[in-house]
């Protein structure tokens, strides 16, 4: 019985540790600053949540695998800036299942497994205009492999200019497989082959440049140049729909989604594809439905090969006006720039949402000496609920307390009579007055010590002599 209960109570501490451990685990890591957000590279397993707004201008942003969850909180992130491409590969592979191994970038360069969810990118400018490879940039991830991206907005440019045999750009994921959700994405896509010599596969998509996506309740508003000497697959939603990886087979969806946009193009090609149609380019394999969906696109194909395609067009005299786009609670400002002679407009210098925040605030965590502390505020204009970081605490010097004074009789007449006549030189011997009575009472208490000590010893002499008597009488009469 003992046994059985201490085994139960094992079983019960177990238990308790485990699902306090996984409610400790649980709990993602608040990011607050532009240097936290980039140290999610440093843990790309864990949880993190967003809880301010943040202008990521003067940083370059790596391109790195993420495998946990992201979750912006309805927060922005700005001024992302790129300069390199993943170096972590991953295979791909065109209608022909020919593969590659391929490089990419985005938010998260390469999304596996992971899950990313509540943040707004907007004037996203995810650009290489001279990249040597098989590449694919995506606004949320690159690539993506059994992942989930749901309620998040995208706007901007995401442009590759190649050299290379298979690459590709999509406005949410460049290549591969994801649950795509209540997700919004304005984006102009430019895709440029550079090498005119060799053919390659190319690929574009307003949501999926390539792959298998589950596409549900999104909104998707496409620009699309693309210029390309080889095989083009491009859609209004997915470029080319084809399982991945191939044995990964299961029923996909499309639903529930509205696209609206155009995709000018060229193929310079004598055996031409040309795949460019509302939601799917070419689709390879039919695992999915489609249902309530609604698509206003226009498909715009060229046959003039010497000029690249790009979105200013082929503008002779461009000219242009510049207006200032006030930030609101919501959304960013920026600068406009509109061309008188042909339309064309484009967007820089993005700045932060701007709230109207009281002076007054709540304290989330209260700051110390040396830690700041949190307060939130509520916008005035429309409620949101802003955290801003408190400034630490100010030591306060601490005056020295004023010295005692204590308050003192006036002296009698005799006293000052004697400190008059020691000043005067006549009283001198009373500063020896303690030392003339203190020498004889210390001799006298020296004597009276040394009395006391002769006394007591002769007194425990004569009791020895005592006790050795007696004990020799008992001896004596032992022996009788």
């Amino acid at each position: 019985m003992k046994s059985f209960r201490a085994i139960l109570l094992l079983i019960l501490m177990t238990v308790f540790l485990t699902a306090f451990a996984s409610a400790d685990d649980a709990a993602p890591t608040q990011i607050r600053t532009p240097e936290e957000l980039l140290a999610i590279a440093d843990n790309p397993e864990g949880s993190y949540v967003l809880m301010n707004d943040l202008d990521m201008s003067g940083y370059d942003w790596p391109s790195f695998t993420f495998k946990g969850t992201f979750d912006g909180n309805g927060h922005m992130i700005i001024n992302l800036h790129w300069t390199k491409v993943s170096e972590e590969t991953q295979v791909t592979y065109d209608g022909n299942r020919k593969t590659y191994d391929t490089h990419f970038a985005g938010l998260f360069a390469i999304l596996d497994h992971g899950t990313v969810k509540n943040v707004r990118l907007p004037g996203v400018n995810l650009c290489f205009e001279n990249y040597e490879g098989d590449c694919f940039l995506g606004g949320i991830a690159g690539y993506a492999t059994e992942s989930t991206i749901e309620n998040c907005e995208i706007s901007g440019t995401i442009r590759l200019d190649v050299t290379g045999k298979m690459f590709g750009v999509g406005g949410i994921i460049g290549y591969g497989n994801a649950v795509v959700r209540n997700c919004k994405a304005v984006v102009t896509l430019v895709n440029t082959d550079l090498d005119a010599a060799n053919k390659d596969e190319e690929f574009l998509g307003g949501v999926c440049g390539a792959g298998y996506p589950d596409i549900d309740g999104c909104e998707i508003e496409i620009s699309g140049f693309l210029s390309d000497h080889g095989y083009v697959h491009s859609g209004g939603l997915v470029g080319m729909y084809i399982v991945y990886p191939k044995a990964f087979k299961r029923d996909g969806y499309i639903k529930n989604t509205t696209l609206s946009g155009f995709i000018t193009f060229f193929e310079h090609n004598n055996n031409r594809r040309a795949y460019c149609k509302e939601r799917c380019g070419e689709v390879m394999d039919w695992y999915f439905s489609s249902s309530g969906n609604k698509f206003t696109f226009k498909r715009d194909e060229r046959t003039k090969y010497d000029v690249n395609l790009l979105p200013h067009g082929d503008c002779k005299n461009p000219d242009f006006e510049v207006t200032t786009v006030e930030a609101t609670c919501r959304d960013a400002g920026y600068t406009l720039h509109t061309c008188k002679t042909c339309g064309y407009t484009e967007k820089d210098n993005y700045v932060l949402s701007a709230h109207k925040l009281p002076d007054t605030y709540e304290t989330i965590t209260e700051s110390t000496l040396t830690t700041q502390g949190v307060g939130e505020y509520t916008c005035t204009e429309c409620g949101a609920k802003i955290r801003k970081a408190l400034p630490t605490l100010t030591p306060v010097p601490t005056e020295k307390p004023a010295p005692t004074v204590t308050p003192t009789e006036a002296p009698s007449k005799a006293t000052t009579d004697v400190i008059n006549e020691t000043k005067s030189g006549s009283g001198i011997w009373l500063y020896f007055l303690p030392v003339l009575i203190g020498l004889p009472l210390g001799a006298i208490a020296a004597l009276l010590y040394r009395r006391h000590r002769r006394i007591k010893l002769k007194r425990l002499r004569k009791a020895r002599r005592i006790q050795a008597a007696k004990a020799a009488r008992a001896r004596e009469k032992q022996d009788d």
